[in-house]
């Protein structure tokens, strides 16, 4: 193991594991990483090597906040795909050395983010259900509650079987995971004769309903973006109910058939 001496006189510094609270691209965040640090005064010193490690624990933090894919998110699933590094370079149009960039550290764009996400996650998730999310009754609802807040109506109602607002959790869930690499409720949606809907949403309708939305994981500032979009696009129930039918997704699929988030980016409503 390396040795280094306290600049101050006070003999070898130990290796540790220390945590940092920084502001990376205006984002605050908190990282651990090896640095060396005197036993008596405190000093903190690193070499090439932990600081090479430091950077890359701050973009792998940053990343995560703003919801991209983090150096080993983007290797395992480049792995998974069965791509060396030259050939996803290939898919994307991209040098190789973007690729070697993204996976040692260096913090990719959003849109490079996006087109990451189309190439990797559609080539191991085809028969993905959940959108990457664990589903969520008590997070349906806090989305419902949003959507109404937006809209400024009542979207759950007496005897109401979620005939337009299953359509606004479809479109918000699979907006998510186009945008973000995953869905906002984790809810499955199967192809229905009257357009996309909840799967089981029968047996759905009451938990949810019962359901504390208090309890829910806060929905992101992206997140209420998205949901914001949707309400823009789909100021009135009619317009989501109707965009819903024109969408190639659920006109080609079996009816009660489970639709996979992959089809996310064949969205052509929003």
């Amino acid at each position: 193991m390396k040795t280094i001496k306290c600049p101050k006189g006070h003999g070898p510094m130990e290796l540790k594991r220390v945590k940092k609270e920084i502001s990376f691209k205006g984002v605050d965040i908190a990282v651990e990483a090896e640095a060396y640090v005197c036993r008596k005064c405190g000093l903190e010193a690193g070499t090439p090597q932990t600081a090479g490690a430091l950077q890359r624990a701050i973009a792998d933090a940053y990343r995560a906040k703003q919801n991209r894919l983090t150096s080993e998110e983007i290797k395992n699933l480049r792995k998974s795909c069965n791509l060396t590094q030259h050939q996803l370079a290939e898919k994307m149009r991209v040098g190789i050395a973007s690729i070697k960039r993204w996976e040692t550290g260096t913090v990719q764009s959003a849109s490079m983010d996006h087109a990451l996400r189309m190439h990797l996650q559609r080539g191991i998730q085809g028969n993905n259900y959940s959108g990457n999310r664990k589903v969520s009754l008590s997070r349906i609802k806090l989305v419902i509650r949003q959507l109404e807040e937006l809209i400024g109506k009542e979207l759950i109602k007496e005897g109401d079987q979620f005939l337009y607002l299953g359509k606004y959790l479809w479109y918000a869930d699979f907006l998510c995971f186009r945008q973000l690499g995953r869905s906002m409720t984790g809810a499955s949606y199967a192809a229905l004769p009257y357009g996309p809907q909840l799967n089981n949403y029968r047996d759905l309708i009451d938990l949810i309903k019962a359901s504390d939305e208090k309890e829910a994981e806060l929905l992101s500032d992206d997140e209420l973006l998205i949901l914001k979009q949707v309400v823009v696009k789909f100021p009135e129930e009619r317009l989501v109910y109707e965009a819903a039918h024109r969408e190639k997704t659920w006109r080609d699929a079996e009816t009660g058939a489970l639709i996979p988030y992959a089809c996310a980016n064949e969205l052509s409503e929003i």
